[in-house]
């Protein structure tokens, strides 16, 4: 499991099934109109782990099933298409992501509850004609029964392998989009240089992104495989050497850390966040961590879970917002 932190507030089990394309008639005028999807683009197939998807006119009804990412939920809104429902945000108490406070109305958006299961009579009862299911961790056991639902798309070959650019890609095919989706992508690709542009004291500096979310342990990132580093390193940043070899999780890139082991995060930018305030005071008063170079020269910066999380399971409106989170700690290695 590589992509999220939402795994240390959250347990997670990952858990195959043949592909079974079901389809419910759009009997609700009150639905996400596809606005701008071209009718000459269907019917379209997309192929996944569970088999291929024909959608065969321009979805009105999309719904999002999964707590694993935003992928799909940030593709939607970022191609004019409001979803009727969506599985909501665990991490935050109103359910809405924080990058999309401006973009959710759950007037138009139902948020459901999947985090422990999926009520597939729920989503029966919202009529989807198309539901994205690429950031679902469970989908192994949940697919046949969402297709039979609806339409449903699933990841390409294993939950948490797609980049943000291509779930863009699969969403933007899904709606007949194509072209607005490349355009989607190069926007974001786009805010990401111009960090870069307007830092380049980052170019060839080191950072370790870490989360407290349990005494006596710190978990970090320590490969440059995850999606967080690879975006970090477009930024010209690299991994601090210090956590490169060390213990990591089955298998993930995520390291662990003992408190024994504190000073192997120090680095040109240490960026942290704590799941409670506790923690971070435990983590704080740690002789090693005071003794950092980073701390010592004010290039420490503490974050929120929901940043680290979107670092490590970036979407595509989402790496703009959190990018814009760690701009103080940006700005002090401009110093």
């Amino acid at each position: 499991m590589s992509r999220s932190f939402r795994t240390t507030l959250l347990t997670v089990v990952l858990a195959a099934g043949l592909a079974a394309c079901g389809s419910v008639d759009d009997e609700d005028d009150g639905s996400s109109a596809n606005a701008g999807a071209s009718s000459s683009a269907f019917p379209v197939t997309v192929k996944h782990k569970f088999g291929s998807t024909e959608i065969k006119k321009a979805p009105e009804r999309v719904v999002v099933v999964g707590n694993g990412g935003t992928d799909d939920i940030d593709a939607l809104y970022a191609l004019g298409v409001t979803p009727v429902a969506i599985s909501k945000d665990a991490l935050s108490s109103d359910g809405i992501y924080p990058w999309l406070k401006d973009k959710i109305d759950t007037k138009e958006t139902k948020l459901l509850d999947t985090l422990n299961a999926v009520d597939y009579e729920e989503i029966a009862a919202l009529t989807p004609d198309l539901i994205l299911a690429t950031s679902d961790f469970t989908l192994d056991k949940d697919y046949k029964k969402l297709a039979a639902v609806a339409p449903t798309i699933g990841y390409e070959t294993a939950w948490g392998q797609q980049t943000w650019q291509e779930h863009v890609q699969v969403v933007g095919k899904a709606l007949g989009k194509e072209s607005e989706a490349e355009k989607v992508i190069q926007d974001t690709e786009d805010s990401v240089a111009a960090v870069k542009t307007k830092h380049p004291a980052l170019d060839g500096r080191t950072y370790s992104l870490s989360i407290g979310n349990t005494p006596a342990k710190i978990f970090t990132i320590a490969s440059e495989d995850d999606f967080a580093a690879k975006l970090m390193s477009e930024l010209g940043m690299g991994l601090t050497p210090s956590v490169k070899n060390i213990k990591t999780v089955n298998g993930s890139p995520t390291g662990e850390l003992s408190f024994e082991q504190l000073d192997k995060l120090d680095a040109d930018l240490v960026v942290i966040a704590f799941t409670t305030p506790e923690l971070k005071k435990a983590f704080e008063s740690s002789a090693l961590v005071k003794n950092m170079a980073a701390v010592k020269s004010g290039n420490y910066v503490v974050t929120d879970v929901a940043t680290i999380s979107q670092l490590r399971s970036p979407s595509v409106l989402g790496i703009p917002w959190a990018l814009d989170n760690l701009e103080p700690g940006f700005a002090k290695l401009d110093k």
